[in-house]
């Protein structure tokens, strides 16, 4: 049994074992609480830890009762449904009850252990003192369990917004961005009015990069050359604008070679600068893409050159990089990747740095996984 467990678990056996620790660690402290030496003498006499082991035998059933009352019967029927008052009248009742019970007990305590005379004052006192202890434990039983319930609640609501966010990542992994699709259909249509040869080809640069985003963004990791794959596809379709002209330098094959990458890491922050840079009124811009791959790291600069200066401090730039970071935290712990923006003289650039998984390591995960699995 984990300590989470322990504490969090609804399962009987945890549950059991969890109320029993509680009562132990109670019992003892009240058990202790209990023994009535006033001299040191009195420690090395039975009668001491005999009354004190009658005390809790006695006055145990009313802060044990109360404990329960308080947590299945007011905790659900009155704090959760806002009814201070009927919870507050409940508290005194309980309180009231209690002393009344423990007045008859300390009637059956006295007559036993004889340890003060039996008048009515001592018999009040002493089921009203116990009765007390019981309210303390009740309340202190009831804000741990409001503290659990809280808690359950966070770490419930934290892992919806978990699961929003994971959602809309896929959304918007598996989507194109809607003016990027418009204005390939436009350059087909346009390109099929010419009579060109290269409609054929961009159908097919259209077809490919649509089944990347719809088969490929659920992974948790693809192939480096599927990415690079859909970013040629990509590539080969905005390079029949005029408005800006692409130059890339990409890693050779064998660099690529057995190496993965998140989906959409690359293509993604692409396709959104392109988007961008679309959307401005840039009249014609020179983009170059320079990739490499060094021991499992891979690098990125895009840079675009020929900006006017009002895009330059445009903030939708910084809105991207802060996209493409919360896309990559997905399946990237900080410190495996760093995505920065720089400007210069007309030219933004995007940096992005990011550690691949090797293929037979991800194999190796896989193979750990499943052998674990098939031990439990």
């Amino acid at each position: 049994m984990t300590l989470n467990q322990f504490i969090f678990s609804n399962r009987p056996s945890h549950r059991f074992t969890r109320h029993l620790v509680f009562w132990v660690i109670y019992c003892s402290y009240f058990y202790l609480q209990s023994l009535p030496p006033r001299k040191l003498d009195e420690f090395f006499i039975g009668r001491t830890y005999y009354i004190a082991l009658m005390n809790l035998c006695f006055f145990a059933p009313v802060f044990i009762g109360a404990v329960y009352f308080f947590i299945y019967f007011l905790l659900p029927q009155t704090l959760r449904r806002k009814r201070y008052i009927l919870f507050s009248f409940l508290f005194l009742l309980t309180y009231a009850v209690g002393t009344f019970i423990n007045f008859f007990t300390a009637t059956v305590f006295l007559y036993y252990t004889d340890f003060f005379p039996m008048t009515f004052q001592n018999k009040f006192q002493m089921g009203n003192y116990n009765t007390r202890w019981g309210m303390i434990i009740a309340t202190i039983a009831l804000g741990i369990k409001l503290s659990k319930d809280w808690w359950l609640l966070q770490q419930e609501n934290l892992e919806i917004l978990r699961k929003k966010t994971r959602t809309e990542i896929q959304i918007q992994k598996a989507l194109f961005h809607p003016d990027l699709f418009i204005r390939s259909l436009n350059t087909i249509y346009t390109t099929i009015q010419s009579g060109s040869e290269k409609a054929p080809a961009l159908i097919l640069h259209l077809s490919d990069l649509l089944s990347y985003s719809i088969y490929e963004s659920d992974s948790k990791l693809i192939s480096l050359e599927k990415e690079l794959s859909g970013l040629q596809n990509l590539i080969a379709l905005e390079k029949q604008h005029k408005k800006y002209t692409i130059e890339i330098l990409s890693p050779t094959e064998k660099e690529i070679q057995g190496n993965m990458i998140a989906p959409g890491a690359i293509v993604k922050l692409f396709e959104e600068s392109i988007s961008l840079l679309h959307d401005s009124d840039v009249l014609h811009s020179e983009i170059t893409l320079d990739m490499a791959i060094a021991s499992n790291n891979f690098s990125l600069n895009l840079t675009f050159n020929g900006l006017p200066e009002k895009e330059l401090t445009s903030s939708k730039w910084l809105l991207l990089i802060e996209n493409t970071g919360n896309k990559l935290d997905e399946f990237n712990n900080k410190p495996d990747y760093k995505v920065k923006l720089t400007t210069d003289k007309n030219r933004i650039s995007i940096k992005l740095d990011l550690k691949l998984t090797h293929y037979s390591n991800e194999i190796n995960v896989a193979s750990k996984t499943k052998s674990t699995v098939a031990g439990l």
